[in-house]
This record gives structure tokens, C-alpha cells and sequence, in this order.
């Protein structure tokens, strides 16, 4: 499959960043108009799934023989556990500190892309993940400098749902061998959509309060078709053109927009400490994007 160039990969990454940064403090606002978290996730990605594939199989830019390809489950499952935590996360702590905690998936993607696709992982790269760690910690931290035990649960469940992205990351990257962009993504919506309605189905058995209210539904449809199916598409496509150390490095566009939104719309506020991790966890996900991301190890001759 021809690579796509650059240039145009890059704007493709930057506005499926720009959408997925609203989709934080969207999803934050969104949840106080469901009765449930989780329910509220298997909606999004049921109004994703409803407008997605029959689009792209009326067109024929998706053949259902890419649903064997194992991975392709793997990635629906990465990007499920991703949205899980994420939204349980996101219940207990703040949408500026989640889409900081979450995008730190830069430093995960750096890691397996240097044992998966041999790319360097340099100086600058290693100066990145320690800052990155050193980061995380403070951003846990309230004025006191102790943990937030208000929001510390939420915290760690947010960077592992940041970790679960690295895997969908790379996952999506190994598959671009043997399918483009489109049907990638609308077959990850597909398979994340089918892995939610297990936990949707647990919480509905046991009682879970499905009510959503108009305004909610409103959040619900926004999502869903934005921050999934035109952002993931998008997302996807510009992959086509970048490393996947590079796609993550690009998505530093997603934590400014997210933080703007929850500062200015939400009056969220952040302890000196966390703002301290913020400045760490910014500054990894810069260095990550240093000299050689994305390049190949060399081969060395026999």
C-alpha cells in the first residue's frame, strides 16, 4: 500500500486531535446527563457503529474479510479497555488532568515501537519517558503535595486507559501492511462497539440506570459521530503517512485543546504540584517527538 505523504498526514492527525481534545471535557459534561458511565460509552460507540458501517460497506471501502484478521479484535479490545477506564476514570477525577494522564501514551508508544518497528528510541526519547514518569507522579499530587485520594483511583485508571491507546497505537500501525486507513478505523469502531456490549450488558443485568436525559443524547450523538467515527477515520488515515511514535508525539494538540476547554468551560483548577506535572508530562511528550522518532534502527551488515 503506498504511504501517504507527510505533509497531509500530519494535517489529518492534527484535526483528528483537535476533535478528540473536545472529546474530554464533552464526555466530563456528557455524564451528568446519563445514569450510567458505562452505558453511556456502548451509546457512543452505537450511534458510531450506526452511521460508520453502512457507509463505508454501501461503498465498498470495507471488506468483512479484515473481521478474521485476529488483530483487528486485538485492536477493538485496546481501544474498549482504553474507553472503560477512561469514562469510569474521568467519574472520579478531572477532564484536564485525564487528557494529560491519557496522552502519556506517547512515552508506551515509544517504548513498543522500539521493540516492535525497530524505531530509534534516542536520547531525547529516554530524557522524555523519565520526564513523562516524574510527571505522572506530580500530577497525583494535591497542594500538600500527598496524593489526592479524591481522585487518585481515577488518576491511575486514566493512565491505563493511556497505555491500552499505545497498544491500539501500534496495533494499528502493524496492520497497515494489509489494509488502509478506512478500513482500519471503521473496523476498529466495529470491534470496540461489539467488546463494549459485554460490560454494557453486565451493568444493564444488575441494574444499572439506563435513563439518559436530551441533553445527554445530544453529548451521546456528538461523540459518537465526531470523536469516533470522523475522528478515528481521520486519525487513521494521517497513520498512513507517519510513524506511530509521530501520531502520538502530533496528538500534544489533543492535551492543549482538552486543557483550554476544561480551564475556560469547566473552571477546573490544578494544585502547584499537578501544574508542575503538567509542564513534565508536556515537556515529555515534546521530547518524545525528538531527533529520530519514527526512524528506523539501522540493519547492521553480517
Amino acid at each position: 500500500m503506498a504511504a501517504r505523504d507527510r505533509k497531509s498526514a500530519i494535517t489529518l492527525t492534527v484535526m483528528a486531535s483537535l476533535i478528540w481534545g473536545t472529546s474530554f471535557p464533552g464526555t466530563k459534561v456528557g455524564l451528568d446527563y446519563a445514569g450510567n458511565d458505562v452505558i453511556f460509552l456502548w451509546l457512543r460507540f452505537a450511534v458510531a457503529v450506526g452511521i460508520t458501517l453502512p457507509v463505508v460497506l454501501y461503498l465498498r471501502k470495507m471488506p468483512l474479510s479484515i473481521f478474521k484478521h485476529p488483530l483487528i479484535w486485538l485492536i477493538g479490545g485496546s481501544n474498549a479497555a482504553g474507553f472503560v477506564l477512561q469514562y469510569v476514570g474521568l467519574t472520579i477525577t478531572t477532564a484536564s488532568k485525564t487528557a494529560l494522564l491519557v496522552d502519556i501514551n506517547v512515552v508506551g508508544v515509544a517504548i513498543l515501537s522500539y521493540f516492535m518497528f525497530k524505531e530509534r528510541l534516542g536520547r531525547m526519547q529516554t530524557a522524555g519517558i523519565v520526564c513523562g514518569t516524574i510527571g505522572v507522579f506530580f500530577l497525583t499530587l494535591n497542594k500538600d503535595l500527598v496524593f489526592d485520594e479524591g481522585q487518585l483511583i481515577g488518576d491511575i485508571m486514566v493512565y491505563l486507559a493511556g497505555w491500552s491507546w499505545a497498544f491500539f497505537i501500534v496495533f494499528n500501525k502493524q496492520m497497515l501492511g494489509k489494509y488502509n486507513g478506512v478500513e482500519i478505523s471503521s473496523a476498529a469502531v466495529a470491534t470496540c462497539a461489539a467488546w463494549l456490549t459485554l460490560p454494557a450488558a453486565y451493568v444493564a443485568l444488575n441494574g444499572a440506570d439506563l435513563a439518559v436525559e436530551t441533553t445527554g443524547w445530544a453529548f451521546v450523538v456528538y461523540l459518537g459521530l465526531f470523536c469516533t467515527s470522523i475522528a478515528i477515520l481521520l486519525w487513521a488515515l494521517g497513520l498512513e503517512g507517519v510513524s506511530a511514535t509521530a501520531s502520538a508525539t502530533i496528538m500534544l494538540v489533543e492535551v492543549l485543546t482538552a486543557l483550554l476547554i476544561s480551564i475556560f468551560w469547566l473552571h477546573e483548577t490544578m494544585s502547584a504540584a499537578a501544574i508542575f506535572g503538567s509542564l513534565l508530562v508536556l515537556s515529555a511528550i515534546y521530547l518524545v517527538a525528538g531527533t529520530g522518532t519514527g526512524e528506523k534502527e539501522p540493519v547492521k551488515s553480517a
